[in-house]
């Protein structure tokens, strides 16, 4: 099981945007404030996930690449985390999932917290890289958690109060 702490251009976005909840935004954006762990966000390296691309998503994913070197993480879950702690400029605690005994790891963390329940827990690393495809498939584009972020900031989409600080 691997851990880590990743910038926001460093990690590839869902695209749902913008977030569902302002409301859930909200109480992480207060958690980060407060200095309260932030469960941890799943990710899949970049190279494992684009294997599952038709050619066409590849060409425009690795068009994305060309222009963000750095993004190198694939989120599987976490949206309104990532989107409070780029706000606060913090980095992001992430799982890497790279085996499915990660994820066998990462369901056990649940009951403390450091890893939110959510869909993926039930798959293999196979099937998650196959519901990245399939999503990115559907709604093609890229983004950095940063550039998400700051797309927000810039539509004024983000809840009354807050903005984004860089």
């Amino acid at each position: 099981m691997n851990t880590t702490q990743l910038n926001p251009n460093q990690i590839i976005t869902l695209n749902d945007y913008p977030v569902y909840s302002n409301q859930v935004l909200r109480k992480y954006l207060n958690q980060c404030i407060s200095g309260i762990n932030i469960p941890l966000v799943p990710v899949i390296r970049e190279d494992f996930v684009k294997e599952h691309f038709d050619d066409d998503l590849l060409n425009k994913f690795e068009i994305f690449r060309a222009e963000n070197p750095n993004a190198k993480y694939f989120m599987l879950d976490g949206s309104h985390r990532t989107t409070a702690l780029t706000l606060v400029d913090s980095e992001i605690g992430v799982m890497i999932y790279e085996t499915d005994e990660d994820i066998d790891q990462a369901r056990k963390l649940v009951a403390t917290g450091q890893i939110c329940k959510n869909g993926t827990l039930n798959h293999t690393l196979e099937e998650n890289c196959v519901m990245l495809s399939k999503h990115f498939g559907r709604k093609p584009g890229f983004m950095t958690v940063t550039q998400k972020t700051k797309k927000m900031a810039e539509e004024n989409v983000l809840p009354l109060g807050i903005s984004y600080l860089n």
